[in-house]
């Protein structure tokens, strides 16, 4: 959704630039010996616009212009400037939001190395002579002598090498005099549940919580705020299992997640790619609302909505379009989440009546 939101953004300001190749086309020539007929220029410059906005608009006007040939040229230019520059963006943020998805393995295994480097800390740490220390965890100990983390760690760059102040500062204020570290350390022989319950701490309230985290991770990834709900769960599994398995249970770059890459990748592009088509199925449902007038984040959200209607036969109609509205409350305006689910309702029941959504196992029980 933010690659989308960034690729409309991205798009806007290419058309202002599309916009400002014509004026410049069409401004006074200050080296020229001729007399410019600055008047005329201007309005030559101003029909170039509007033609351009013609050309790019959702309703385009009925009339018909006429234009000089000057004129028609610089808009033709100005319209293949502004598409080639829009095709390249389409490019880059597509790529740029895979890589971005991507990178919540790596962070992932960059939380798992930081709690073996706090760890290393913890035994050096005078406070605990005679007391447990975050090195005393069991399971942390399995998880430096995993060999497979270790390649995988090795693999993605996660060591904490660079960045030795950042976690001698998050060791100093976020578990020398923590009441909850203090206490658990108080204790010599733990459980593996206590142990699990420790580490669960840490990543919600020192991880996720802690100034000194949250400060660091918002700055080395960009939507650390939308993704450190899935990471703390993917930390949290890691760790759960061990009392019933004996073993930890660290995610890889498997199948599902292939697959659930697969996904974005495909909701990015068909979300851009027909959002044409998709215009004028949303244009007769916007009873009492201008299309102008629409927030561009709810224009996206109906977008990704139909694109997931259309695309991918196993998620139920419902589910995306009460995905859609949560989303539209977190991140759009506070009348979104009505408007979008009034037209979103409508279009889903024509669209399965008319045979656009053919909708398999799960997903057409739910849609019956």
């Amino acid at each position: 959704m933010q690659s989308l939101y960034a690729y409309e953004q991205a798009k806007k300001a290419n058309f202002l630039l599309a916009e400002e190749m014509i004026e410049e086309h069409f401004a006074p020539d200050l080296n020229s010996m001729e007399v410019q007929d600055r008047t005329k220029l201007k309005g030559l410059a101003k029909l170039g616009i509007h033609l351009l906005h013609e050309e790019f608009a959702v309703k385009p006007s009925e009339e018909d212009f006429s234009a000089p040939a000057e004129v028609k040229d610089a808009v033709r230019s100005a319209k293949q400037y502004c598409t080639t520059k829009n095709r390249a963006d389409f490019e880059q943020i597509g790529l740029r939001s895979l890589k971005e998805a991507d990178k919540v393995f790596e962070i992932y295994f960059k939380l798992l190395n930081l709690y073996l480097v706090l760890a290393d800390l913890s035994k050096s740490d005078k406070n605990h002579e005679g007391k447990s220390r975050l090195s005393d965890l069991k399971l942390l100990q399995e998880l430096e002598a995993d060999k497979d983390f270790e390649v995988q760690a090795l693999r993605m760059d996660c060591s904490w090498e660079d960045e030795k102040d950042f976690v001698r500062e998050l060791y100093n204020k976020a578990f020398v005099g923590n009441a909850r570290y203090t206490e658990y350390c108080e204790k010599v022989n733990h459980t593996v549940e206590e142990e699990v319950a420790l580490i669960k701490y840490i990543v919600k309230n020192v991880f996720l919580k802690h100034e000194v985290a949250t400060s660091f991770f918002e700055q080395y990834h960009i939507y650390w705020t939308e993704d450190k709900d899935t990471l703390r769960a993917m930390v949290s599994h890691t760790f759960q299992n061990y009392q019933e398995d004996g073993a930890l249970s660290i995610a890889k770059a498997n199948d599902e997640w292939l697959e659930r890459r697969e996904f974005l990748r495909t909701l990015f592009k068909e979300t851009v790619n027909r959002q044409d088509e998709y215009v004028q199925w949303v244009l007769p449902k916007l009873k009492n609302w201008e299309y102008e007038r629409i927030a561009d984040m709810d224009k996206i959200l109906l977008y990704m909505a139909l694109v997931e209607f259309q695309e991918f036969s196993s998620i139920p109609v419902k589910v995306t379009i009460n995905e859609i509205i949560e989303i539209a409350k977190m991140y759009s305006t506070p009348k979104s989440g009505v408007f979008l689910n009034g037209v979103l309702d409508k279009l889903s029941k024509e669209m399965l009546a008319d045979g656009r959504i053919r909708k398999s196992g799960r997903g057409m029980l739910d849609n019956k």
